[in-house]
């Protein structure tokens, strides 16, 4: 079972060439990221940050904080999961 992930309420959707998706997606293990969206995201933000918007490592920052919160409360799920298995199977001896 994989951790969800964070999940965007906005979503923005346009139109590539077939040149252009193969040339983002052979781009995405390069960069590190998973999709052409995160690359689009990350373009984003820098054109933000260059008109005197945010940082884009507070966009970054603020991103990754909303992802730990979703994994902690994951592990805290499990630990319950885990827990109350343990408790009901010492109840059982």
């Amino acid at each position: 079972m994989s951790i969800p992930a964070f999940r965007r309420s906005r979503m923005v959707s346009f139109r590539l060439s077939p040149g252009e998706y193969e040339t983002f997606a052979k781009l995405c293990p390069e960069l590190g990221v998973r999709s052409i969206s995160d690359i689009a995201r990350i373009a984003l933000q820098h054109l933000a940050a260059a008109r005197g918007g945010s940082d884009p490592l507070a966009f970054e920052v603020r991103d990754l904080r909303s992802q730990l919160k979703v994994m902690v409360d994951e592990v805290d799920r499990i630990a319950d999961i885990v827990q109350t298995r343990t408790v009901s199977k010492a109840g059982l001896d």
